[in-house]
């Protein structure tokens, strides 16, 4: 039988989107056949969210965000006159509400019972300040030194799960890094937005590719002999750091009809 995984690509608040897509999927009976999930950025958080809850319960943990929970935590004009490039390291915006949600959710979660992969990005040294992160880009693109990290959450303990999404999450300037012993990490959309790979390497079969950009596209020539079936959103899907309960709403129901548009125009015959 095939193994199957579900790939979830970065986007921020679009994020509702993916976890719509993952409805269809289960009410196609699909979703309970998938074993394996990788997530970037919000869909390292989907991913997490998928392999231990129902799609409903996702979408619960969506709608219960307010629009204002996560936002800068003081002006941002009046920050960058105040503290200068120091409010690149500190992030424009308030993570705690996504690290609180996390915990309070993974809390008694056996991790252990799905195989989740979430992509991080290593960043410069941890005393170094945005200069360490640009060094590191330059290593990853020009030197072809890997600096993406496919972290697998199975027998992980809940801090330190946590701490790999948060750092998947961490989107530079927007957020704080991570800090981890004598390094810092960054959202992996910097060097992975659709963690393909450790599906593949883990031995899937067929990946399902859920993605919130509509320019995006898996280059299949990498994954010789893997089904990559893909899914893109018909519509923008708007700014990427709104988090309201309204627009989650919305995003999932997109997500959802899209999936079953191409449901009807393909034959999956997984």
């Amino acid at each position: 039988m095939a193994k199957i995984g579900l790939c979830l690509g970065g986007g921020g608040s679009r994020g509702a989107y993916q976890i719509g897509v993952a409805a269809s999927l289960r009410d196609h009976g699909i979703l309970d056949r998938i074993s394996s999930f990788s997530g970037t950025s919000i869909g390292a958080v989907n991913a997490t969210l998928l392999a231990t809850a129902a799609p409903e319960a996702a979408l619960a943990l969506w709608l219960d965000v307010s629009p204002d929970e996560i936002k800068a935590a003081e002006g941002t004009f009046r920050r960058l006159m105040k503290e200068r490039t120091a409010v690149i390291e500190k992030g424009i915006y308030d993570i705690s509400p996504l690290e609180r949600r996390l915990r309070t959710h993974l809390s008694g979660v056996d991790l252990g019972a799905r195989e989740v992969y979430v992509t991080i990005s290593r960043g410069g040294a941890a005393g170094e300040n945005i200069v360490g992160l640009m060094k590191s880009v330059y290593r990853h693109y020009m030197k072809k030194e890997t600096n993406v990290v496919y972290c697998d959450l199975r027998g992980q303990c809940l801090s330190d799960a946590v701490e790999a999404i948060l750092a998947s999450c961490s989107i530079p300037v927007a957020f704080p890094a991570v800090v981890n012993g004598e390094r810092k990490f960054y959202d992996g959309g910097l060097y992975d937005n659709v963690p393909v790979k450790p599906l593949v390497e883990s031995g899937c079969d067929i990946v399902v590719v859920v993605h919130l950009w509509g320019l995006e596209r898996v280059d299949a020539a990498q994954f010789p002999g893997v089904r990559l079936i893909e899914v893109w959103p018909s519509v923008s899907l708007g700014w990427m750091l709104n988090f309201d309960p309204a627009k989650a709403q919305k995003l999932y129901r997109i997500g959802y009809d899209d999936a079953e548009t191409l449901f009807r125009k393909q034959a999956f015959d997984i």
